[in-house]
């Protein structure tokens, strides 16, 4: 009994231990938990501090001198190891009660989308103008151009519509002046006849006596009567007897002199009646499909879909209150005059019915010229009397009179003549426009010498074309760093052509890429748009002084040498960064190429709105282009001159270089090469290759702890993915990454 009680004694004891065993474990476990928490949070505290501590090394040049932002020379890695060792030491030193006992046993950096990848590059620019571009380019690019937005839409419509319209009415004038040639050598063909056949009061054909000369039909016809008698006389005598015969041989040959002179007469115009008067009518089917062309061209006209931008322009939102510039509704009747320029298809129906009379006519008088022909056997054998010889010659004669009073001989008679009247009549302004557009060529052929004279100095700065080749080299460096296709793609300057037509309808498709690109401006800013502003912000252009001398005249060579710094390639980036030329004066050179067009564009508008009371819409066009040509040359000029021109003459605001410079950015829209040439630069003026310097660091941190507790079911909790990170022995490790951009 003894022993059964003591058997018992303690189980309380061994009771509370199991339980408390079992709480202990349990509570044990969250302890390890509770701590394994706690050092994901610290470890991704310290992944954080520390890449923030990286990004904070970023270079300060780029940051000052182009607002960008990259990481600077010191080693990342280094830098990010050493803030995580002093956070370490740091939390070692001032934790009273080290419950984590936590150890650094790692840690990396990798750097990240470098600066000089376009998607890097186009985002920090972004960044950097989002608040800046749109108020810049509206208040100054929107609002000065607004204003004259829809006199200038008119503009671009009549010099568009009018060009075409030039072309077409020169060529269908050269055609209907072809045709009216053609004619006219047709009926040149029968002004032999003139001194064949008698004509006029020379119809009534007397007699004469046999001896006198024979140069037509007319003679052979009046000495007939005396030739049949002499030839009777002769047959009546004997051989020996017979005394005309001299005479009769003479006759004869003269005679038949003439029928042979008529035949070939015949013969080369039928030949060219045959020939010339189709080809004629088909040159007029020519001309009735180009008149045809020219109605079409006039309907079309008011459809452009470059007119939009004109409008949204207009009608979209501005900081000013100017109001619309006068002078569209003069321009607009200019276009609506263009129907004059359209020939009646009644002219075109009565010149191919005189063209149909002019063959009729020539048949009427090759058949009576036939029968003529046809009498040469019976008047040379003297078997014909004389009224049917008279008659052949008369009928003959009148024909060949009425045909040459129609079609050859000058008068009021003349069908041709008439006709080519009929045209004069609505060219009459021909004479004053041709002038005008050989004044026009000139003055264009001026601007063009002046932007030579510029591109001629790149042979005397040799010292500069090598920094361009350095700036070339890093170009293209670049390009195969972002893997940009092949090929250069140099913004071409306005070529400035010599045709004022051509000229003046590039220089309005220039303007309707500009006020198409400040409509799609309120529409949204886009990336090109950002980059317009950065460029002219952050970039040096040149100094136009500069030109000054060269444009009047040409410095001497010590002069040049003097000048020859302002043409680095430091002192023109934003013209290189928008035209790409890799030499000394090409982008410069294009620069002013474009300021003449566009100055072309808006002085042609002036022109139009001054010459509008000329009347004949092609003499407006061409004396608009005229006035345009020589205020546009003149405005290059003061340019350079006082840095500064003014935007038209209705209205009073001025336009810089920097300003144009800044509309040709926004002309010419975006490009991955021009990102290129902004890196480029960069780097010449840094040193820096910004294909190495990231924008971007991803760093990641492997922290450590040991395990208080049960680090076998810890492990199998972490195998079985209950919990973040790994626990190997009896530690615990966790890893963290951190990513940042600029």
């Amino acid at each position: 009994m003894f022993a059964r009680r003591r058997a018992e004694s303690g189980a309380v004891t061994v009771f509370l231990i199991v339980v408390f065993a079992a709480i202990f474990a349990f509570v044990a476990i969250f302890i390890d938990f509770a701590r394994m928490f706690a050092l994901q949070a610290k470890a991704e505290a310290l992944a954080h501090a520390a890449a923030r501590s990286v990004m904070s090394s970023y270079d300060r040049e780029l940051a000052e001198r182009y607002g960008l932002f990259a990481l600077g020379e010191t080693d990342s890695n280094y830098i990010m190891s050493k803030v995580l060792q002093d956070s370490f030491q740091l939390a070692g030193r001032s934790d009273g009660l080290p419950l984590l006992g936590a150890k650094l046993e790692s840690s990396s950096v990798e750097p990240l989308r470098p600066l000089g990848s376009y998607a890097a590059f186009e985002r920090q620019i972004q960044e950097q103008m989002k608040y800046r571009a749109p108020i810049d380019l509206t208040v100054e690019i929107l609002n000065r151009f607004k204003p004259m937005a829809q006199v200038m839409k008119e503009a671009s419509n009549t010099v568009d519509l009018l060009g075409k319209l030039q072309k077409l009415y020169d060529r269908r004038e050269a055609k209907l002046d072809e045709l009216l040639e053609m004619q006219r050598q047709a009926a040149r063909a029968v002004e032999g006849f003139g001194e064949s056949l008698p004509r006029g009061s020379a119809l009534a054909i007397g007699d004469k006596s046999l001896g006198g000369e024979i140069s037509s039909a007319a003679d052979f016809a009046a000495q007939y009567d005396d030739y049949e008698e002499k030839v009777e006389e002769d047959e009546e005598r004997e051989p020996k007897k017979q005394k005309h015969q001299r005479k009769l041989r003479v006759y004869r040959s003269e005679t038949s002199g003439v029928y042979e002179q008529l035949d070939e007469i015949r013969v080369e115009a039928e030949q060219r009646h045959e020939n010339l008067p189709p080809q004629a009518k088909a040159l007029l089917g020519e001309a009735r499909e180009i008149n045809e062309q020219m109605e079409q061209t006039i309907k079309e006209a008011e459809h452009r879909a470059a007119q939009d931008g004109y409008n949204e322009v207009a009608s979209g939102p501005s900081t000013r209150e100017d109001g619309q510039v006068g002078g569209m509704e003069e321009i607009s009747r200019i276009r609506e005059q263009s129907g004059s320029l359209v020939l009646s298809e009644e002219l075109f129906a009565d010149l191919e019915a005189d063209i149909d009379d002019q063959a009729a006519a020539f048949q009427q008088l090759d058949g009576e010229i036939l029968s003529l022909l046809a009498t040469e056997g019976a008047v040379l054998s003297a078997s014909t009397s004389s009224s049917t010889l008279k008659g052949a010659v008369r009928r003959a004669g009148r024909e060949a009179d009425k045909y040459m009073r129609s079609y050859v001989d000058r008068g009021a008679a003349n069908v041709l003549d008439a006709n080519t009247q009929l045209l004069e009549s609505h060219r009459g302004s021909d004479k004053e426009r041709k002038s005008a557009e050989k004044a026009a060529g000139a003055k264009l052929k001026e601007a063009a010498g002046l932007i030579a004279r510029i591109s001629e100095l790149g042979d005397k700065l040799k010292a500069q074309q090598e920094r361009f080749d350095q700036l070339k080299a890093d170009y293209e460096a670049n390009r195969d760093m972002n893997k940009a296709a092949s090929g250069g793609d140099e913004a071409a300057g306005a070529a400035i052509d010599d045709d004022p037509y051509q000229a003046g309808s590039s220089a309005m498709a220039g303007m309707d890429g500009l006020y198409g690109g400040l409509s799609g401006l309120l529409k949204g800013m886009t990336d090109y748009v950002f980059q317009t502003e950065y460029i002219v912000s952050y970039f040096r252009y040149l100094d136009v002084s500069t030109l000054d001398e060269l444009l009047q005249g040409g410095p001497g060579t010590d002069k040049l040498d003097a000048l020859s710094d302002q043409f680095a390639p430091d002192r023109q980036e934003a013209e290189y960064i928008l035209y790409g030329f890799h030499n000394p004066v090409g982008n410069i050179a294009a620069a002013y190429g474009e300021i003449f067009a566009m100055r072309l564009a808006i002085r042609t508008m002036e022109g139009f709105i001054k010459n509008a009371a000329k009347g004949n819409p092609l003499l407006v066009l061409a004396a608009a282009l005229l006035y345009g040509a020589e205020h546009a040359l003149s405005d290059m000029l003061a340019l350079t001159r006082d840095g500064k021109i003014q935007l038209t003459e209705y209205i009073k605001v001025d336009l810089t270089y920097r300003d144009h410079l800044r509309i040709f950015l926004l002309l010419h829209g975006r490009s991955e090469n021009r990102l290129s040439r902004m890196l480029a630069v960069i780097r010449m003026n840094t040193g820096i290759d910004t294909g190495e310097r990231a924008t971007y660091t991803s760093g990641k941190v492997l922290v450590s702890m040991p395990l208080w507790f049960l680090p076998g079911v810890a492990r199998a909790l972490g195998a079985a993915g209950v919990l973040k990170g790994n626990v190997e022995g009896s530690r615990y490790y966790a890893e963290k990454q951190a990513d940042f951009s600029y």
